[in-house]
């Protein structure tokens, strides 16, 4: 068996010190998200506090018999736990309050520069043509005193029907106030038209022209590959026949077209099984380009980033020679993640790339053993990473989901074994492109046979009886469920 292998069917006990703490922080920044500063402060407070007694007792301990070590050890985990969780929402109560102040203290209406860092989505609206642009706000005139760089959203016109990503604009804009625990600051409502700042760095234009390439060469496809084949290589359903959109959202397969853990899996596993020969360091160090790579193909926004993260957790338990080592480091990065963006604890994309990453370094090692006796190990590895991916993003998708797909697990089951051979044809094409347009062509086509199983399945599923039965929202549904 290959030191690959190996590698993934460690068997080493995990430590898991770090979940309770990883836990109570991301519930945590979820409530305090929505709640006053003061209340953030005292549960903070209170959790410091009873760092603080553990440690006490800790201090005080003798060592001894079994059962008094136990109990040490559990104390020092509630020291960790409370020392992790309570700095990290002491930090989030004072960045959410600050993000309060710098927005609420401007005037109904202002001129900012702003720069998109995804494509326009548009509306669904029968007066007019609006598009919403996830973008950042680096300044608004007059104002050069508060603090900046924000994610915001803006709400605009068919004028920006096709502005290019990391291209800076002064806007005049009315500026909305967000509910607390969104991810975007403000809404900001462009008034009137725009007027260019800046250009895009280098690397946006390189990456534009990959994208633009990509849509350019699914323009001739069926209707179903313009929308899926950029969709699941690159995230991009602007070309998405709404019809097609509504019946994946009925069965629960949007996940497929938002990049998350389970595409970086589907990446990175394909180069890491092509070099299963090499060297570790080989391996690694090609899979953090690759990786790094891919973030930039799809855009460095928020859930990108934290899908990336997820990843290069993965190249570290192959680095380390013990992918199960490298669950610490998952919920340590979950930990620092949401220090850095506690609203990322509201976020969907968030919750699919941490279920993704444990599902990949806790079930991939057991699948990869149970089909190694059946198929070589190499084919193993490879079919367990996104089956492993699926197997647990599906119940978190059938509870988040509004109302109850009832095929939505026959729906994933019957799609997922055409997502990875049309994610990596997509990316494939998407490189060819610009030096090579006919194989360019061959691959988005290729790619599209396989869009077209996807769709078929989500069109006929979504088409049988009782497709999405009443399921509550909110608090309502956490009961229910």
């Amino acid at each position: 068996m290959s030191s690959a292998s190996s590698a993934w069917m460690d068997r080493a006990p995990v430590d898991l010190r770090l979940l309770p703490g990883a836990l109570v922080t991301w519930v945590g920044c979820w409530w305090v998200l929505g709640q006053q500063p003061l209340a953030g402060a005292v549960l903070s407070g209170l959790l410091l506090l009873m760092s603080l007694l553990c440690g006490v007792r800790l201090s005080r301990s003798r060592p001894g018999r079994h059962r008094r070590e136990r109990r040490d050890r559990v104390t020092a985990t509630v020291l960790l736990t409370g020392v992790v969780a309570g700095s990290v929402l002491g930090v989030a109560t004072v960045r959410a309050t600050e993000r309060s102040a710098v927005i609420t203290g401007h005037p109904a209406e202002v001129t900012a520069i702003v720069q998109p860092t995804a494509e326009p989505q548009r509306m669904a609206s029968e007066r007019s043509e609006r598009y919403r642009v996830p973008a950042r706000l680096f300044g608004v005139l007059h104002d050069a005193e508060r603090a900046r760089d924000l994610p915001v959203l803006l709400l605009t016109d068919a004028g920006w029907r096709d502005v290019p990503v990391g291209t800076t604009w002064w806007v005049r804009a009315r500026v909305v106030p967000t509910g607390a625990g969104d991810s975007a600051a403000a809404l900001l409502v462009v008034t009137s038209g725009a007027h260019q700042h800046g250009p895009a760095a280098w690397h946006h234009r390189a990456v534009n022209r990959l994208r633009s390439g990509l849509v350019s060469v699914s323009a001739g496809l069926a209707p179903q590959a313009r929308g899926l084949v950029p969709g699941i290589a690159l995230g991009d359903t602007r070309a998405m026949p709404p019809v097609l959109g509504e019946d994946l959202r009925t069965v629960s397969l949007t996940h497929i077209t938002a990049v998350s853990g389970m595409h970086v899996a589907i990446v990175l596993g394909s180069v890491l099984l092509c070099l299963w020969w090499a060297p570790v360091w080989v391996r690694v160090g090609v899979g953090g380009v690759v990786l790094l790579g891919f973030v930039a193909l799809v855009y460095p926004s928020g859930s990108v980033l934290r899908a990336g993260t997820m990843g290069a957790v993965l190249l570290l338990g192959l680095a380390t020679g013990r992918p199960r080592a490298s669950i610490p480091a998952l919920l340590a990065t979950v930990i620092v993640l949401l220090g850095l963006d506690p609203w990322l604890s509201r976020d969907f994309g968030f919750t699919l790339s941490v279920v993704a990453t444990s599902g990949l370094l806790a079930l991939a090692a057991p699948i990869a053993r149970r089909l190694g006796g059946v198929c070589p190990p190499q084919v193993a590895m490879a079919a367990a990473v996104p089956a492993a991916a699926q197997l647990v993003c599906a119940p978190v998708i059938l509870f988040l989901a509004p109302g109850l797909p009832t095929h939505g697990v026959l729906a994933n089951v019957l799609a997922t074994p055409a997502v990875p051979p049309a994610t990596l044809l997509g990316v494939l094409a998407t490189l060819c492109q610009p030096f090579w347009p006919a194989g360019a062509q061959s691959l988005a086509q290729a790619a599209a046979w396989f869009t077209a199983w996807i769709a078929t399945v989500a069109t006929t599923t979504a088409g049988l009886p009782l497709a999405t039965l009443p399921w509550p929202e909110g608090p309502a549904a956490v009961r229910c469920w």
